[in-house]
């Protein structure tokens, strides 16, 4: 479990809302936890081109999320969602994951109603170049494929319609508690009933790009855009960012 100056922290401050911060403080960082990554982006390993390649040592600087996440915790690459896989897990990063099966879907429901945690990335239209031909399984999960779960929770997963929320494609910053997050053709959510008949107590932040909610006894935050995390470069305040959007997990059903 987390120490007290880990998760318990984030929790108190989510209490009193979104997450503010002084200029000058950086983001509270999370300790002790044992993290789960299940994604369709290079960021636990990338894909190669040949089979030499991927028999030789990998080079290179590991992408800036893993840094941060194993900085103090444990990382693990899931490639299933079960009972077994997720009861090693205290918090679930679910960045544009391939298309879950009923039964992962199921297994992922339970086990944030549970008191599971989990930041779910759904991007409606990646916009990074792939590194391999198109329709080369190796390329990332280019839409968003999640629709299933976002339904039980009562979220709906509006595509940008090629303009973006703010009218255009270009890139530009959202700020997360004291720290901003880059952003291109973003979709949003919007609240559905949820389906499945269970209840899910979901709150919509900055116009819709993120949403938080509260879960049976776990929590979840899901953002609608990834383009923070297709950079695979430490990108300036990169991790800051994450930490600060991991931290709104604590606020379950958001004012």
């Amino acid at each position: 479990m987390l120490p007290a100056a880990g998760l318990g922290g984030l929790l108190a401050l989510g209490v009193a809302g979104a997450i503010m911060l002084a200029p000058a403080e950086r983001p509270q960082t999370i300790e002790g936890e044992r993290f789960g990554l299940m994604t369709s982006l290079p960021i636990y390993r990338a894909p190669q081109a040949s089979v030499a390649d991927a028999l030789s040592p990998q080079t290179g600087e590991p992408h800036w999320l893993r840094q941060a996440v194993e900085q103090g915790n444990s990382l693990a690459a899931l490639d299933l969602l079960d009972p077994a896989s997720l009861a090693g897990v205290d918090i679930l990063l679910l960045i544009q994951p391939r298309a879950l099966t009923p039964a992962e879907n199921v297994a992922l429901d339970d086990w944030v109603r549970g008191g599971g945690k989990v930041l779910l990335v759904a991007d409606p239209m990646l916009t990074s170049e792939p590194r391999f031909a198109l329709g080369d399984p190796r390329n990332p999960q280019a839409i968003a494929v999640t629709g299933p779960i976002q339904a039980r929770w009562g979220l709906e997963l509006e595509a940008p319609g090629g303009s973006g929320i703010h009218g255009d494609d270009a890139e530009r910053q959202v700020r997360i508690g004291d720290r901003e997050i880059p952003v291109v053709l973003g979709g949003r959510f919007a609240l559905r009933s949820p389906a499945g008949g269970d209840p899910a107590d979901c709150a919509l932040r900055y116009e819709g790009l993120v949403a938080v909610c509260s879960i049976g006894a776990g929590r979840a935050v899901l953002l609608a855009d990834a383009t923070l995390f297709e950079r695979g470069s430490r990108a300036a305040d990169a991790s800051e960012a994450f930490w600060a959007l991991l931290g709104t997990i604590g606020d379950g059903s958001g004012s």
